[in-house]
């Protein structure tokens, strides 16, 4: 996430015009159907995309919103940020209080307690202490050097685990108390917003490598786990992550629910889950009118619209041409479908960033290979990358294939929801039906060819040469099922070779393929058009995880020394505002994000969803893909 800053990772569209998964899941506490009365909600799941893990360690590999949404509904991440429409911190539904901060030399102290909330499986029940947060602190630190494995939070030398000078545990492991100590003086703000925030406190029944035994991960002293792959809490994760995802010891909950149940097809989860309220959640709102919720699949959204004109579903999603056009950012229009009148039209927001991943092939990357490949070559060349952002057409994508769902992106910060962070933020490459085959022409190619033709003996540099007669062309993993997705890959594609000769080649595969491809490293990938990154639940829109060298999320492997004093310059070290210019570089590391071109920016979703008119009790559709189906009153 993830999104973290942590932010998390978002898959593509699906329905509403690049809707992001996340915002398909967070809407689910305003949806149910007036045909369906009773206790049981129909939730749709992301097309091509299925829950594959319900361990609630945020590993790179598996932080992906369908993945995070449906973990927090049986497990309450120690901090809890926004309900409905808001963003900000929720301290009744998390699990933990409030922290406080104070300095003590060249460090900062967190101290913080949890709340004492029930642990239940349906039978037994424990009580939440300080040994949960011991558990997912020493397990952080134990996956630091793994990779993928790693926490989809881990940015090298920033907050957990890389900052930490110790961790104590005043009351004992049975009691409540914690206190973190950080290296240097981060501000209050950013250690809440996108460290502490990271927490989620594990069961303690999950400390195990037989299902039985504890294996001493959560008991062990934070100063004694390793890093090199054989630590009791390595031993646990990798337990953890090879059992199924209906193994009775994913019952375990602190959240208003419990799974029931997984199913599998041809040896892989098929997301045909249901999870069951947890009468001994001990926040504020147990599940009222929602005792159920069953979670159906699909890998083409037109049976998804069928299931919905049939009534079949308590919520869902169309194609964003099937209703009219967006009246604002954040609004819907009406449905243009047939037999659709038990549904209305909910307009979402999403606080977070599209944009199509470049593989560098370095070794940070999730996939590399020896020697320089053409498309890695081509990657690494930063006036290659340029020349592909000012190509691409993002006003005719948002008219014609979001229907105006969607708002235009050129940096890391979003540009909707209007912040104080986007301020006096510019698009240094606005589309150009000419400027790209200009930075081509002025880098040796030829662009009278299609696709253009490197006309000199080197095009590139001497770390990764471009050698005469290459031609600019490279293929971009896209997951399938979605026409929207479809429609938007195609009318880039056209639109970059257009304006700057560059050919991209579309391969279309099931979410689930090009995640474990782009995240996993499971296959080779060169572009990645997967979706892109909701702020949440790291909050504040720093980019430490995404462009940091090393970090898990940073898939692609993208290193930039002038990226990283910027970021350290907004979080770590002087506390610079996110679009403020750094003395050092004359440049904000907000402005940096859209010169250097780390991603391929993309429209960004302000989609909707198709709600039932007779809810009552919901919650406004999340910017942060929170998904509070507690909440509802009846259905």
């Amino acid at each position: 996430m993830q999104n973290r800053s942590i932010r998390r990772l978002v898959g593509t569209g699906l329905a509403a015009g690049g809707l992001t998964l996340g915002v398909l899941a967070g809407p689910v506490a305003s949806g149910a159907v007036s045909s369906k009365a009773g206790s049981t909600l129909t939730v749709a799941l992301p097309v091509g995309s299925v829950p594959t893990s319900v361990f609630p360690f945020y590993s790179a590999a598996q932080c992906t919103t369908t993945n995070i949404d449906y973990w927090q509904l049986t497990t309450r991440p120690g901090y809890w940020f926004g309900l409905g429409s808001g963003t900000t911190e929720v301290p009744s539904i998390s699990p933990l209080n409030q922290p406080t901060f104070h300095t003590v030399g060249p460090n900062t102290v967190a101290s913080f307690s949890t709340k004492g909330w029930k642990w239940s499986n349906g039978t037994s029940t424990a009580t939440m202490t300080a040994r949960s947060v011991a558990f997912w602190i020493n397990m952080d630190k134990a996956q630091r050097n793994a990779g993928a494995n790693a926490s989809c939070g881990f940015a090298p030398g920033f907050g957990f685990p890389d900052q930490i000078v110790s961790v104590t545990y005043p009351g004992g492991l049975g009691g409540n108390a914690v206190t973190v100590t950080f290296a240097g003086h981060p501000s209050a703000q950013w250690l809440l917003y996108n460290e502490l925030s990271q927490i989620v406190p594990l069961a303690p029944a999950w400390d195990t490598t037989n299902g039985s035994n504890s294996a001493g991960c959560s008991t062990e002293a934070f100063a004694a786990v390793t890093e090199a792959g054989h630590d009791a809490c390595s031993n646990v994760f990798t337990y953890l992550s090879g059992i199924q995802i209906n193994d009775p010891i994913w019952k375990w909950a602190d959240g208003p629910y419990r799974q029931q149940s997984a199913e599998y097809s041809g040896g892989n989860p098929d997301g045909n889950d249901v999870q069951i309220a947890n009468t001994d959640y001990s926040g504020p709102v147990k599940a009222q009118a929602a005792k159920t919720v069953v979670y159906k699949p699909y890998t083409d959204l037109a049976p998804e619209i069928a299931d919905l004109q049939a009534n079949k579903l308590d919520f869902g999603f169309v194609d964003p041409t099937d209703v009219t056009k967006a009246p604002g950012p954040g609004k819907a229009g009406a449905n243009k479908l047939p037999n659709m009148t038990n549904y209305k039209t909910v307009g979402t927001v999403t606080y977070g960033v599209f944009y199509w991943m470049f593989n560098f092939n370095d070794h940070f990357s999730t996939f590399h290979t020896a020697g320089h490949p053409t498309w890695a070559s081509l990657n690494n060349q930063t006036y290659f990358r340029q020349a592909l952002q000012v190509s691409d057409n993002q006003a005719t994508v948002i008219a014609h294939v979001d229907n105006g769902y969607a708002a235009p992106t050129f940096s890391a910060i979003p540009t909707y929801p209007h912040t104080p962070f986007s301020a006096g933020v510019t698009n240094p490459f606005p589309y150009s039906a000419t400027r790209g085959k200009l930075i081509m022409k002025a880098h040796g190619w030829n662009v009278t060819t299609s696709p253009a033709t490197c006309a000199k003996s080197n095009c590139g540099t001497a770390a990764n040469p471009i050698p005469k007669g290459t031609k600019a062309t490279e293929i971009v993993l896209v997951p399938s099922g979605d026409p929207a997705v479809t429609q938007l890959t195609g009318d880039e594609v056209n639109s970059i070779l257009k304006g700057s000769g560059i050919k991209i080649v579309p391969k279309y595969e099931l979410a689930t393929t090009v995640q474990a491809a782009c995240f996993g490293g499971a296959a080779i990938w060169e572009l990645c058009g997967y979706g892109g990154w909701i702020y949440a639940p790291d909050f504040y829109p720093s980019g430490e995880v995404l462009f940091g060298a090393g970090s898990s999320s940073n898939s692609g492997g993208y290193v930039s020394s002038e990226m990283n004093a910027l970021i350290k310059a907004t979080t770590t070290n002087g506390n610079l505002a996110l679009n403020a210019k750094s003395p050092r570089f004359h440049t904000s590391f907000a402005e940096f994000t859209a010169t250097d071109e780390p991603f391929l920016w993309q429209p960004t979703p302000t989609g909707f969803i198709e709600q039932a008119k007779s809810v009552v009790g919901a919650q406004p559709p999340s910017p942060l893909a929170n998904f509070n189906p507690e909440y509802i009153t009846s259905i």
